[in-house]
């Protein structure tokens, strides 16, 4: 009966008399949208079934440099006039990459819908990717990749996943390497949009003050010049043996990764993933923060983290470490991991972890932008809407025992893989 008033409570809070809806034109593009009737503007995103993961190793960048690019001019539009489009009406728009998908999005007031869907059309179809700016957008994104390369917490964190994952593209860095960067052709910009920004591999997404029927009738007037086109076939990756890795930089701190590869969003553990990466290192009353920093004083910087992507995830450790404690640190880590394996949680701390997950998650929901990019993210992976209250529910029934087989899969005896970055000597 509690778990029953519980989702109700969570769909009043949530849903508060929202609306979703999706519909899918003859040619195979997706319009999803949730109405949420209290707020006057919205989050509108093109998302485009593409990341770093579909890249062959030579062309490793180009998503994310396209997703740079297409700001550079339209056949239409020059760059200043891309970004007064919606800024004249209050509104923006930008663009992010991942290693599964590449969004485009806006946030505008509800008057200023056509505005939005009439720029993002733009961008996606009618790109010119001119020469002088592909040269000079080269040296900006390098500044960016060195830019990243001086922040040693970032680079361990890409470090460990190119050598948990190997040769498998999800072990490749978003951003691309230098060599390719400065590779990158006109042609083969163009050659990379026609082959993926395809109507079957594109979605539409919209949460906030939003018609539906009205965006399905913008969209089928603007994006009537998508191509048809496959969906990416992708390579499951294998699950690794266990590796060490040591780099050096010319930096001051130590950087510790301890992690595994684990199943993806359509694993049946994802939920204990969420709360066992909760209650070991998710914020300052997690184990991890307590035993490690706290108590001991061996790091600044310490957390679990959880990397999910289709079909698999990373689940691993961070430490920010003085020079010369990093043995020590990792003994005290390996230590805590083998309790999880041990011992069950008691239920006051499991309780405590499942009400942060879900605190987190009903809180992203005040975002228009998070509303979207979970909508997105649902449609992508799971092709529907998973409600929300399904998933606080699946959270609730996280049950220690669950948590320890987890933690005797992740943590098992030289099942994990570690990487260190050094001060160089």
């Amino acid at each position: 009966m509690k778990q029953q008033q519980h989702n109700a409570f969570t769909d009043a809070l949530v849903r508060n008399g929202t609306t979703y809806r999706k519909t899918t034109l003859p040619g195979g593009l997706r319009i999803v949208t949730e109405d949420v009737p209290s707020v006057h503007s919205m989050a509108i995103g093109v998302w485009i079934d593409t990341g770093s993961r579909d890249e062959a190793a030579d062309l490793n960048g180009i998503s994310h440099f396209i997703e740079h690019a297409v700001f550079k001019g339209t056949r239409t539009r020059r760059t200043h006039h891309i970004a007064q489009f919606l800024e004249s009406v209050g509104g923006y728009i930008n663009a992010f990459t991942t290693k599964d998908s590449t969004c485009y999005y806006a946030r505008v007031l509800r008057p200023h819908l056509p505005r939005a869907v009439h720029l993002l059309a733009d961008l996606v179809q009618n790109p010119v990717f001119p020469l002088k700016e592909i040269e000079k957008e080269k040296q900006v994104i390098i500044e960016e990749l060195r830019g990243a390369e001086d922040d040693p917490e970032d680079l361990v964190h890409e470090y460990f996943e190119e050598q948990l994952y190997g040769r498998h593209p999800l072990g490749q860095p978003i951003i691309g390497r230098e060599k390719n960067i400065l590779a990158f052709t006109q042609q083969h910009l163009i050659d990379f949009v026609q082959a993926h920004y395809t109507a079957q591999n594109v979605i539409i997404v919209a949460a906030g003050a939003v018609d539906h029927d009205q965006l399905v009738d913008y969209c089928l007037k603007e994006f009537s010049a998508l191509p048809a086109g496959a969906v990416p076939n992708r390579r499951k990756p294998r699950t690794p043996r266990a590796s060490q890795g040591k780099r050096t930089r010319p930096i001051q701190q130590t950087h510790l990764v301890l992690g595994a590869m684990t199943g993806g969003y359509h694993s049946r553990q994802r939920h204990s993933m969420a709360v066992l990466n909760t209650l070991l290192g998710e914020g300052m009353s997690s184990r991890l923060f307590q035993r490690v920093r706290e108590r001991h004083g061996y790091a600044y910087n310490i957390y679990s983290f959880l990397s999910m992507y289709r079909d698999a995830s990373t689940f691993g450790v961070y430490a920010g470490l003085e020079r010369g404690q990093a043995h020590r640190a990792r003994d005290l880590i390996l230590r805590e991991l083998r309790v999880l394996t041990e011992e069950e949680v008691s239920p006051r701390e499991l309780g405590r972890a499942r009400q942060q997950v879900v605190g987190a998650m009903l809180m992203g929901m005040e975002s228009m932008t998070n509303r979207m990019t979970r909508i997105a993210r649902d449609e992508l992976v799971f092709g529907k809407d998973i409600k929300v209250s399904d998933l606080v529910e699946q959270v609730h029934r996280v049950r220690p025992e669950d948590i320890r087989q987890l933690s005797k899969q992740l943590f098992a005896e030289g099942a994990l893989s570690e990487m260190l970055l050094e001060p160089t000597s």
